[in-house]
């Protein structure tokens, strides 16, 4: 019997060592994750100036702000498995589920049933290099894309590329 309970709960630790938990507050994530061991400057010019690094048990977490709240978690482990991943997705859904995966060019998108929550997937590149699992809020997501548009739309103001026949700019 203690064959089959221990590896069944070591899994299962594993498993939800990375819980993700997007809208928690910087506290929140302190008290989820340990001390923060590095505050860097966030990615997206919408987010909070600062976001907070944390590692705990193997794993490297990167949480990015907006109004105080999470809206968009990196996890980043060598060997993180299939169950890891589902078992993150699975705490971050609260219960309402996920879409099929979607890969394209190697990595995975995902959606949340209720539409409120995007994931994607990298898988490592080289032996070497941690699977990423990113998952974001849609107003990430939706403020994300319309960077990028706005971005494009300079670039092809400024000649540097074509717009394509539609005249939407975004069907590159």
């Amino acid at each position: 019997m203690i064959r089959l309970v221990l590896p069944l709960f070591v899994l299962l630790s594993c498993a939800t060592v990375v819980q993700a938990r997007l809208d928690e507050t910087p506290a929140e994530c302190e008290a989820r994750y340990g001390v923060v061991i590095e505050k860097r400057p966030a990615l997206q010019k919408l987010s909070d100036p600062e976001m907070l690094v944390f590692t705990k048990n193997g794993v490297t977490i990167d949480v990015e702000f907006h109004e105080g709240k999470a809206w968009r978690i990196t996890y980043q482990k060598r060997g993180m498995d299939a169950e890891e991943i589902e078992s993150v997705l699975m705490g971050e859904a609260s219960g309402s589920g996920w879409s099929k995966p979607v890969k394209v060019a190697g990595q995975v998108f995902r959606t949340s049933a209720d539409h409120s929550r995007v994931a994607l997937i990298v898988p490592n590149l080289h032996p070497d290099s941690p699977v990423a699992l990113v998952l974001a809020t849609r107003d990430f997501a939706n403020a994300n894309r319309a960077l990028f548009d706005d971005k494009q739309a300079e670039l092809v103001s400024q000649g540097v590329l074509q717009q394509r026949l539609s005249g939407k700019g975004t069907d590159f």
